[in-house]
């Protein structure tokens, strides 16, 4: 029984315990009454489920009915019914009532009877709080872990997979999850994704952002991508809502979230993590909960600070299981809850148990994402070495990031692709760039046209750029096979730039993040 996207989402990491057993049918139903209900028929046709009216649904027996959510008439439902947890664990409280959703008595009992057969729990903690809120029930519990967790745990071989589905390459993947909310990260934030992507180097870091199934379903795709236009114009990867997170989490080097399940499941797999949400999230969440308690413990994001500093500052001075005392309290039973909830669920329909299904593999993540076609670049020069940092240029209001302390950081200066559609970045631009395909007498009709430009560049190949000065200067750039692999070649224009306005003596290399390559000027 599905009633919105994230608690369909769930029952698909459940299916997988009546994998290969054709004694098995599996239908869906929705069940109205979610504001959050938008999608879930396009869902369910996408995963090519069989759906059943909700009619039909409460005028037929079945032998069993599984629900992510203690919501709605399923009291109505003529079967036993088997409820699991939507996220990671129960700590939402319910509006007016101030309940622990999912563990609250009006949810679990109707006209004195208690509507579950069993209620899957991810730990014992759990089982505390619903002897607070229901000891009715308590005997209908059933500790079984977590599987969504298990499940990814059981792909963490797969890492490298999903960097190279992601585009990540030798960068630094910061995540951001949102849940939803006016205290959620998107809600109590609403330019911290734009200003990530602004403010971490491209070549050195990538931006990824998981945002609940309820944004997109509470304010529609097409607003969430007008919302994010200048961030994905900056490189912004933007994860659908119905699939992706898992593996980014896999994927990410740090995360940067607020009190939803993401953040904490990524903090259970050791990711170094920022929490940037409001510091109201008590209001929803139940304190007594271990999401209330890593929210508390968790270090903050300021996003009034220099965020680049607080993304480096993290990753340095994390230490590994940190936060284990915390996130355990939620994720009991690790790697063993498909075989304990597969046991409650064939128990329930009366059912032996077949063979134990094999772990399945997460799918790659496909994000969206734009192109970058203007930066922002700093440019060190000491000893013949131009060290360049390139930053996305995004929407009005943007600040250049700080130079690191203790470096001689001149002449920031803006790099645009030729096809860049903003006409006030082209005539702004020092350099302006064009790929291999630029026709004869482009570089001499660029800088006629746009008298601010200093430098107009062709791409030659995969290492060599051609340079046009204002000043008549001609030059034939060519670089090395970069270590680490080859560099973007529009950083070579850069790269003759800062020796030009900064340097002193030859110039002998480049460097762009992690990457290094000689470099001869002909």
């Amino acid at each position: 029984m599905a009633r919105t996207v994230t608690s369909a989402s769930r029952l698909l990491d459940v299916l997988p315990l009546f994998r290969s057993d054709p004694r098995v049918q599996v239908l869906f139903t929705v069940a109205a009454g979610s504001a959050f209900d938008d999608g879930i028929g396009d869902y369910l046709r996408d995963v090519e489920a069989r759906v059943v009216s909700w009619a039909q649904a409460v005028d037929t027996p079945f032998d069993l009915a599984v629900s992510a959510s203690a919501n709605g008439d399923l009291h109505r439902l003529r079967a036993p019914l088997l409820l699991v947890p939507h996220g990671a664990g129960h700590n939402r409280l319910l509006p007016a009532t101030g309940g622990v959703s999912g563990l609250a008595r009006r949810q679990l009992v109707r006209d004195g009877r208690l509507v579950p057969a069993a209620i899957a729990l991810p730990h014992h903690e759990q089982l505390t709080r619903l002897a607070g809120e229901c000891p009715e029930a308590v005997p209908l519990a059933v500790v079984t872990g977590d599987p969504c967790f298990d499940r990814i745990l059981a792909n963490a071989a797969r890492r490298d997979r999903y960097r190279r589905a992601l585009g990540t390459g030798d960068r630094k993947l910061v995540l951001i999850s949102s849940t939803w909310g006016e205290h959620s990260l998107l809600g109590a934030n609403d330019d911290l994704v734009a200003r990530l992507t602004a403010e971490l180097p491209v070549d050195e870091y990538q931006v990824v952002l998981a945002a609940h199934p309820n944004v997109w379903y509470g304010h529609g795709g097409l607003q969430v991508r007008l919302w994010l236009g200048d961030a994905l114009d900056a490189g912004l990867v933007l994860l659908p809502p119905r699939q992706g997170w898992q593996a980014a989490l896999l994927a990410a080097d740090v995360v940067v979230g607020d009190h939803g399940s993401v953040t904490f499941y990524g903090a259970a797999l050791g990711r170094p993590t920022l929490l940037a949400s409001s510091g109201r999230e008590a209001e929803e969440l139940d304190p007594a909960s271990p999401t209330a308690a890593l929210s508390r413990a968790l270090p903050r994001l300021d996003p009034r600070r220099d965020l680049l500093g607080q993304i480096e500052r993290i990753m340095d001075t994390y230490r590994p299981g940190a936060y284990d005392e915390v996130t355990e309290r939620t994720l009991g039973e690790s790697g063993r809850a498909g075989t304990l909830l597969r046991h409650v669920a064939y128990r329930l329909m009366d059912l032996e148990p077949g063979p134990e299904p094999a772990a399945t593999a997460l799918p790659d993540p496909l994000g969206e994402r734009g192109e970058v076609l203007s930066f922002l670049v700093e440019a060190e020069v000491q000893d013949g070495t131009v060290s360049l940092r390139r930053f996305p240029v995004t929407g009005a209001g943007q600040r250049f990031p700080a130079p690191c302390e203790g470096k001689r950081v001149r002449d920031p200066h803006l790099v645009v692709d030729a096809e860049e559609p903003d006409r006030r970045r082209l005539e702004t631009a020092a350099i302006i760039v064009r790929g291999n395909d630029a026709a004869d007498g482009w570089a001499a009709e660029t800088l006629r046209r746009y008298p601010g430009c200093l430098m107009a560049a062709e791409v030659a190949g995969a290492r060599r750029v051609r340079l046009a000065l204002r000043d008549g200067r001609r030059f034939d750039v060519t670089a090395s096979a970069g270590t680490r692999g080859d560099l973007d070649p529009r950083c070579l224009p850069s790269a003759v730039y800062g020796w030009l306005v900064n340097g002193d003596g030859p110039l002998t290399t480049v460097r762009v993040g992690d990457r290094e390559a000689a470099i001869d000027l002909a």
